[in-house]
């Protein structure tokens, strides 16, 4: 009993701190006869203002335009390596190389396992950058796949000849290949999303009677070096993309009592510059019945600002949401050993309209912590 009182008296203390502290109080209390009190406290808590040139700054990984559009970057290095004794295959006229098969990884595999939904990058591309010192002309026959976790999608790229120099004024050209949604099935391989890209192929060289009289292989480097840079412009529409995490029920063995309180609550406030919606879900999950026990929904945490025809952001929108956690929800708490957190994210017109991500969009919020104790201190 003498640990209860301590407990309650205690509680009692840290509120009157805490309301001297912050100053806000809403609703009304007395005290009767029973010492039984029973406030709404509002707590101010987090603000902020991020934009993503503040999260993430521009690097060989992330691009900003003059504009501020972004890019996102990957690159692979060494794709093709080619000399004169790697056309061993063929005829006299026309010789054969391997380009060696080879995987990339993105490394992704673990957020993808929490993904699911649709969303497409409208734009992808990638440039094939070579350096090329062979006289004659190449054709590369470029084979790559993307695969996810499911499946796997070609890329359908027609084999294309390569740019020479003009020997022997030019002993080495570099130059660049693209490759996009108009000449291949790059759009659904990237929208996939893959978690490996893989690559093979081959290389054909034609003899040009000028190359056998004048000697250039002998007197030239003769060397076809080939890089990848796949590019993904931000430009892309999100269709009720889930994110979904597993973390330990950090409120299990807390020593609060569900007889406390009415309710506790938290107020966000935000005004969202992306074209971005998000809503969250968090439930209370019991791994040995493999069952949910209890829900908690926030719709609409943000709703995504307005867009113009091209895409683009035409200012920001306000949102004033609610978290409630209420007696019931904490009562469950006690049989659930994990906690599953959902975001869901959709672009503009409930995941119907393109839009563009830039640098400078903003989002500024506000939270709030909302407490109703219910205490009774005999």
């Amino acid at each position: 009993m003498r640990k209860i009182m301590i407990k309650r008296s205690f509680l009692f203390i840290s509120m009157i701190m805490a309301l001297s502290i912050t100053g806000c109080i809403k609703g009304t209390y007395g005290l009767s006869k029973q010492a039984h009190i029973s406030p709404t406290l509002a707590i101010s808590g987090v603000k902020g203002d991020i934009s993503l040139s503040d999260i993430v700054k521009a690097n060989d990984t992330v691009v900003y335009d003059q504009d501020k559009f972004v890019t996102i970057v990957f690159r692979k290095d060494s794709v093709v390596d080619l000399k004169i004794s790697d056309f061993s295959k063929g005829t006299l006229v026309q010789k054969i190389a391997i380009i060696d098969p080879t995987s990339y990884d993105l490394n992704i595999h673990n957020i993808l396992s929490h993904i699911s939904g649709d969303f497409q990058f409208l734009n992808p591309s990638i440039k094939f950058n070579y350096s090329n010192s062979f006289p004659d002309p190449i054709k590369i026959n470029l084979n790559v796949s993307g695969q996810g976790k499911d499946k796997t999608i070609p890329l359908n790229l027609a084999p294309f000849t390569l740019v020479s120099p003009n020997i022997p004024a030019q002993q080495e050209i570099t130059a660049s290949y693209i490759i996009d949604k108009t000449n291949s099935n790059l759009q659904n391989l990237i929208s996939l999303p893959p978690e490996m890209l893989n690559f093979s192929g081959t290389a054909i060289l034609t003899s040009s009677a000028k190359s056998n009289q004048t000697g250039d292989y002998i007197l030239g480097p003769n060397h076809l070096l080939g890089s990848l840079e796949v590019d993904l412009p931000m430009e892309l529409t999100i269709n009720n993309l889930q994110f979904t995490d597993t973390a330990d029920n950090f409120m299990k063995d807390n020593s609060m009592k569900t007889e406390d309180f009415q309710f506790l609550r938290v107020d966000i406030k935000a005004i969202n510059g992306f074209p971005l919606g998000v809503s969250l879900k968090m439930s209370l999950y019991d791994s040995k019945t493999k069952s949910i026990k209890s829900t908690v929904n926030a719709t609409d945490i943000l709703e995504p600002a307005p867009v113009d025809n091209n895409g683009k952001s035409l200012g920001v929108t306000e949102t004033s949401t609610t978290i409630e956690f209420t007696r019931e929800f904490f009562s469950f708490s006690k049989n659930a050993d994990k906690l599953i957190f959902s975001f869901t994210l959709n672009t503009a017109g409930n995941g119907s309209q393109d839009v563009k991500i830039y640098s400078d969009y903003r989002i500024n919020f506000s939270a709030a912590l909302v407490v109703k104790p219910d205490i009774n201190l005999n």
